[in-house]
């Protein structure tokens, strides 16, 4: 371990505020060198790294604010090669350090996490409980379990425990469990209620969720005994991968015509790339709009489209000063759909990710302002 280059690493999240009190020290205690593979890509370039040939820059990168993903394709794409798609990775500090701390995870307590990746979360959390704690961590993936029990055994963390089995389902002959962590995102409204289920009254859930026209909203939930679970956004945006069963591709696979003459045609007055490009009135499109994903060229062009019916809107600048293009096609009229939603966001007060709550009971999901 770099002492200096972890120095330098908790003065840098301590100025930016994202050092949470008392956890600092997990840093040190659990080095995120031991589980970061000697050849990995950088999160935010995507350049391949290799402790051998360049351990400098091997540490430099180990010891700074940022992701780094240790698997592309499911592990289809070997090493230097960057694949389509990042399917694992070690995760920014300050992002494992917030979620940790959002958890609240504390000694003798048992934890299940879903989504293990490189075992260091889980290792981290096995330090909080200790030897008198458990921590059960689920990975989808045969290979990246197995290398995360290996990384997590060498460390010494003996309670932590790694199943290679799909984590929507938890673990329900080692139930219940305090808390519930997952780095797994999942769909609005998709919640898997075995996650409630297994968790004791009191205790809390921790995941980030997403909808195709937002990704990133972390939500902690408390589970009361009735059997619902309640909760709130953080104050914090992450972004994870999701379950396998939940890929969808960005852009529609056959992008459509956006000057389709035959699209039905229209002008507005909202301005298409202020709505789409601001999270908080995104995310009142995305609980109106759940599987439409969007794209802004900005000044160019915005569009929407439902991949689930093949509706699409496009919207561009209009030869009318101050208004805008429509196109609309398919059995939904999408920008209309998304245009109520933002007059209804305006309308209540704007409100921002803090003001919803989350409600999940046996039978439904739901997300309100309240």
């Amino acid at each position: 371990m770099t002492t200096a280059r972890i120095d330098a690493l908790l003065d840098e999240l301590r100025s930016t505020g994202d050092l949470p009190a008392e956890l600092g020290p997990l840093l040190r205690d659990v080095p995120r060198e031991e589980f970061v593979p000697a050849r990995a890509w950088r999160g935010d370039t995507n350049e391949p790294i290799d402790r051998a040939f360049d351990p400098d820059e091997w540490s430099e990168v180990v010891y700074s604010n940022t992701q780094i993903v240790t698997q592309f394709d499911d592990g289809a794409t070997e090493w230097p090669d960057v694949g389509r798609l990042p399917t694992c990775s070690n995760s920014m500090p300050s992002v494992v350090l917030g979620m940790v701390d959002a958890l609240g995870a504390r000694r003798g307590e048992q934890i299940l996490e879903i989504g293990t990746g490189t075992g260091w979360t889980g290792a981290m959390l096995g330090h909080i409980v200790g030897q008198q704690g458990r921590v059960i961590s689920m990975e989808i993936d045969h290979q990246l379990a197995r290398q995360a029990q290996e990384r997590i055994g060498r460390a010494g963390f003996r309670q932590v425990q790694v199943l290679q089995r799909d984590g929507a389902a938890g673990a329900p002959e080692l139930a219940p469990f305090h808390r519930v962590i997952s780095t797994m995102a999942v769909r609005l409204g998709r919640i898997p209620y075995a996650w409630v289920k297994q968790t004791k009254p009191g205790g809390t859930i921790v995941t980030p969720v997403r909808a195709d026209l937002s990704s990133g909203p972390l939500v902690r939930f408390t589970v009361h005994g009735d059997g619902t679970a309640t909760g709130r956004m953080m104050p914090m945006g992450v972004g994870f991968m999701e379950h396998r069963l939940d890929r969808a591709a960005i852009t529609p696979e056959e992008t459509p015509d956006w000057e389709d003459e035959s699209a039905d045609r229209k002008t507005t007055r909202t301005k298409p790339w202020l709505m789409l490009s601001d999270f908080v009135s995104r995310w009142a499109l995305a609980v109106a709009l759940p599987s439409c994903r969007y794209d802004v060229e900005e000044g160019r062009l915005a569009w929407l489209a439902d991949p689930l019916s093949g509706s699409w809107a496009s919207i561009v600048p209009s030869s009318e000063e101050n208004r805008f293009l429509v196109r609309q096609k398919g059995i939904r009229r999408l920008w209309d759909e998304a245009e109520t939603a933002y007059r209804w966001w305006i309308g209540a007060g704007q409100p921002t990710g803090l003001d919803w709550l989350w409600t999940i009971t046996p039978d439904r999901q739901t997300i309100a302002i309240a």
